[in-house]
């Protein structure tokens, strides 16, 4: 009971994996954003794209939140942004901005 309060290196690894995921869903964000703004066909997809460009950095947030140290918040306000970009960007096509 009295190391309970330490972390063992399985846990810090496991958090690990979740700022290394969240990692991964902002580079699959960006690269959708750099593909969408450069005028790239989506073959028709286009609507699930945005959409799924809404999804990727609130699941970074959610994910990014379990992970640790500095790292966390780092991506956490990253998909924070990222999130409400994407929705700035969703309000001005719709004419509601």
């Amino acid at each position: 009971m009295a190391n309970s309060f330490y972390l063992t290196s399985d846990e810090i690894n496991k958090k690990k994996k979740f700022n290394i995921a969240s990692l991964v869903l902002l580079g699959i964000f960006i690269a959708l954003f750099v593909l969408l703004v450069s005028g790239f066909s989506f073959w028709g997809l286009g609507r699930v794209t945005v959409i799924l460009m809404l999804l990727f950095p609130l699941g970074g947030v959610f994910v990014g939140l379990k992970g640790s140290g500095w790292t966390k918040w780092l991506l956490v306000l990253l998909h924070a942004g990222a999130f409400l970009m994407m929705t700035y960007i969703m309000l001005i096509a719709l004419g509601i901005a």
